[in-house]
Order: structure tokens, then sequence, then C-alpha cells
């Protein structure tokens, strides 16, 4: 599995690479402090993402904002990518939004526990068996 996290919490962001490097389920994993940096690095990969994670609340260019700038313009690259927003609103109009978009799988609360993510990796790996 290829992991993209997308947070502008630095410690946050440290403690998702940790758990990344001890999952045996992540093969490679990316981690951003800001969207802008994550579509930089998507316009230079060939490594498509399985599963990305975004927060919502961030500066210059919001998870909402990401969203769209992906599904417009790499979506196409990477078609199996699962987007999944992690973020610590517990506001409904938040998560109502988020699950409108087409790529979004699902909206999480913050922080992704191990388990969720070894979860969300097997599905991913059944979902592209399976396509």
């Amino acid at each position: 599995m290829n992991v993209i996290f997308i947070d502008d919490d630095e410690d946050l962001n440290f403690l998702q690479e940790r758990m990344c490097s001890r999952c045996k389920a992540v093969n490679h994993y990316y981690v951003a402090s800001s969207a802008l940096q994550t579509l930089q690095y998507l316009s230079e990969t060939s490594l498509a993402p399985d599963v990305i994670f975004v927060d919502i609340n961030m500066p210059i260019m919001n998870g909402f904002q990401f969203i769209e700038e992906f599904e417009r313009n790499y979506w196409h690259k990477f078609p199996d990518t699962q987007l999944y927003v992690l973020s610590s609103s517990v506001r409904s109009d938040d998560q109502r939004k988020s699950l409108e978009y087409r790529s979004v799988k699902d909206f999480l609360i913050k922080p992704l526990t191990e388990e969720q993510l070894l979860r969300i990796c097997h599905q991913q790996v059944n979902s592209l068996q399976k396509g």
C-alpha cells in the first residue's frame, strides 16, 4: 500500500510516520504538512497512492479545496485512489460535505489508529483485487 497523509499538525505527522513505518501493510508513505506540497508530489510521482488521508482545516488550501483539485486534475491519473477525510471536526456539516465528494470513501475522527489503518489497507487491497 502507498499511503499519503496531509495535515498541518507536525506532531500528528510524526506519529503518523511512526505508525506507517511499523505497519506491515504500508509499503510506501508520504507525509505532507500542506495540500499544496501534496499536489506538487502528485504532479511529480508515478507511484499511485492507494489511500490519501486529508485534514479539513489547513492554511492556504483546506482539505475540501485539495479534494476538489485532486478530483479535477489527478483522479484520472490515479483512478483507484481512495480519499479519507481525517479531521478533528465533529461538525455534521463537515462530515456531510466530505462524503459528497466522489473520491472520498469515509470521514474519520483524529487520531487514526493502527487498527483503522490496517482495516483501510485491507479493504483497499480487496477492492483492487475485485476490480
